[in-house]
Protein backbone atom coordinates (compact mmCIF):
# COMPACT_ATOMS: atom_id res chain seq x y z
CA UNK A 1 0.00 0.00 0.00
CA UNK A 2 1.42 3.32 -1.09
CA UNK A 3 0.62 6.56 0.81
CA UNK A 4 -0.05 9.51 -1.46
CA UNK A 5 0.75 13.05 -0.29
CA UNK A 6 -2.18 15.34 0.41
CA UNK A 7 -3.11 17.81 -2.33
CA UNK A 8 -1.78 21.35 -1.81
CA UNK A 9 -5.22 22.90 -1.22
CA UNK A 10 -6.11 20.32 1.43
CA UNK A 11 -2.82 20.99 3.23
CA UNK A 12 -3.62 24.72 3.23
CA UNK A 13 -7.07 24.11 4.71
CA UNK A 14 -5.61 21.91 7.46
CA UNK A 15 -3.06 24.59 8.36
CA UNK A 16 -5.47 27.54 8.19
CA UNK A 17 -8.49 25.93 9.86
CA UNK A 18 -7.24 26.41 13.47
CA UNK A 19 -6.44 30.07 12.75
CA UNK A 20 -9.89 30.65 11.29
CA UNK A 21 -11.51 29.03 14.32
CA UNK A 22 -9.57 31.31 16.67
CA UNK A 23 -10.62 34.39 14.73
CA UNK A 24 -14.27 33.36 14.67
CA UNK A 25 -14.29 32.55 18.41
CA UNK A 26 -12.63 35.75 19.52
CA UNK A 27 -15.01 38.49 20.54
CA UNK A 28 -14.57 42.17 20.27
CA UNK A 29 -14.58 43.75 23.66
CA UNK A 30 -16.42 46.95 24.39
CA UNK A 31 -14.37 50.13 23.92
CA UNK A 32 -12.61 51.28 27.07
CA UNK A 33 -13.03 54.72 28.59
CA UNK A 34 -10.52 56.57 30.75
CA UNK A 35 -11.41 56.38 34.46
CA UNK A 36 -9.50 57.97 37.33
CA UNK A 37 -10.18 59.24 40.81
CA UNK A 38 -8.82 59.63 44.31
CA UNK A 39 -9.38 57.58 47.45
CA UNK A 40 -9.16 58.88 51.02
CA UNK A 41 -9.36 57.06 54.33
CA UNK A 42 -10.33 59.24 57.29
CA UNK A 43 -9.73 62.32 55.10
CA UNK A 44 -6.15 61.24 54.26
CA UNK A 45 -4.95 59.93 50.86
CA UNK A 46 -4.60 56.15 50.97
CA UNK A 47 -1.80 54.31 49.14
CA UNK A 48 -1.96 50.67 48.05
CA UNK A 49 -5.73 50.22 48.09
CA UNK A 50 -7.24 47.97 45.42
CA UNK A 51 -10.53 49.02 43.83
CA UNK A 52 -12.55 46.46 41.87
CA UNK A 53 -15.34 47.66 39.57
CA UNK A 54 -18.13 45.04 39.42
CA UNK A 55 -20.37 45.26 36.32
CA UNK A 56 -24.04 44.28 36.72
CA UNK A 57 -23.77 41.28 34.40
CA UNK A 58 -20.86 38.88 34.51
CA UNK A 59 -19.92 35.59 32.90
CA UNK A 60 -16.83 33.40 32.87
CA UNK A 61 -15.10 35.74 30.41
CA UNK A 62 -15.70 38.93 32.42
CA UNK A 63 -12.55 40.87 33.19
CA UNK A 64 -13.17 43.20 36.10
CA UNK A 65 -11.80 46.74 35.80
CA UNK A 66 -9.45 47.50 38.70
CA UNK A 67 -7.36 50.32 40.10
CA UNK A 68 -4.57 50.60 42.68
CA UNK A 69 -4.04 53.83 44.58
CA UNK A 70 -0.75 55.73 44.54
CA UNK A 71 0.80 57.54 47.54
CA UNK A 72 -1.49 60.54 46.96
CA UNK A 73 -4.60 58.33 46.75
CA UNK A 74 -5.03 58.72 43.00
CA UNK A 75 -5.88 55.72 40.86
CA UNK A 76 -6.36 54.93 37.18
CA UNK A 77 -8.64 52.08 36.20
CA UNK A 78 -7.41 49.27 33.95
CA UNK A 79 -9.25 46.36 32.41
CA UNK A 80 -6.87 43.48 31.95
CA UNK A 81 -3.72 45.00 30.50
CA UNK A 82 -5.44 48.03 28.95
CA UNK A 83 -6.23 51.44 30.43
CA UNK A 84 -9.88 52.25 31.03
CA UNK A 85 -13.20 50.48 31.57
CA UNK A 86 -16.25 49.78 29.40
CA UNK A 87 -19.14 52.22 29.78
CA UNK A 88 -21.79 51.13 32.26
CA UNK A 89 -22.86 51.06 35.89
CA UNK A 90 -20.53 49.57 38.49
CA UNK A 91 -20.49 48.64 42.14
CA UNK A 92 -17.01 49.20 43.58
CA UNK A 93 -15.32 47.23 46.33
CA UNK A 94 -12.13 48.32 48.10
CA UNK A 95 -9.49 46.39 49.99
CA UNK A 96 -6.17 47.60 51.33
CA UNK A 97 -3.71 44.80 52.06
CA UNK A 98 -1.40 45.48 55.00
CA UNK A 99 1.50 43.22 55.96
CA UNK A 100 1.13 41.43 59.25
CA UNK A 101 4.31 41.47 61.34
CA UNK A 102 5.73 37.98 61.43
CA UNK A 103 7.75 36.30 64.12
CA UNK A 104 11.45 35.81 63.45
CA UNK A 105 11.00 32.04 63.73
CA UNK A 106 8.62 32.12 60.75
CA UNK A 107 11.11 34.14 58.69
CA UNK A 108 13.85 31.61 59.36
CA UNK A 109 11.50 28.90 58.10
CA UNK A 110 11.14 30.79 54.80
CA UNK A 111 7.48 31.70 55.16
CA UNK A 112 6.20 34.74 53.34
CA UNK A 113 4.60 37.54 55.34
CA UNK A 114 0.83 37.43 55.53
CA UNK A 115 -1.44 40.39 54.90
CA UNK A 116 -4.78 41.55 56.22
CA UNK A 117 -7.26 44.05 54.85
CA UNK A 118 -6.92 47.44 56.58
CA UNK A 119 -10.74 47.67 56.54
CA UNK A 120 -11.25 44.08 57.79
CA UNK A 121 -13.50 43.40 54.78
CA UNK A 122 -15.87 46.31 55.48
CA UNK A 123 -15.71 47.50 51.84
CA UNK A 124 -14.99 44.14 50.18
CA UNK A 125 -18.57 42.89 49.84
CA UNK A 126 -20.21 43.80 46.53
CA UNK A 127 -23.71 43.26 47.93
CA UNK A 128 -23.10 45.64 50.84
CA UNK A 129 -21.12 48.29 48.95
CA UNK A 130 -22.64 51.74 48.59
CA UNK A 131 -19.90 52.79 46.16
CA UNK A 132 -21.66 53.01 42.80
CA UNK A 133 -20.39 54.76 39.70
CA UNK A 134 -21.50 55.21 36.13
CA UNK A 135 -18.70 55.09 33.57
CA UNK A 136 -19.61 57.13 30.51
CA UNK A 137 -18.03 57.21 27.09
CA UNK A 138 -14.91 59.38 27.10
CA UNK A 139 -12.89 60.64 30.06
CA UNK A 140 -14.33 59.92 33.53
CA UNK A 141 -13.05 61.71 36.61
CA UNK A 142 -14.81 60.11 39.56
CA UNK A 143 -15.85 62.10 42.61
CA UNK A 144 -13.34 61.69 45.47
CA UNK A 145 -14.05 58.62 47.59
CA UNK A 146 -13.70 59.09 51.37
CA UNK A 147 -13.89 55.95 53.51
CA UNK A 148 -14.19 56.14 57.28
Amino acid sequence: MQIRPLPWTLRRVIVLLPALCCISCSHRSAPLNSVHGQLFYKNQPLAGAVLVFHPPEVNVKTIYPTGVTEADGTFWVRTGDQDGAPAGDYVVTVTCPQEVPIKSKMVSMGQKPESIDLFRGAYANKAASNLRFEIKKGDNELAPINLN
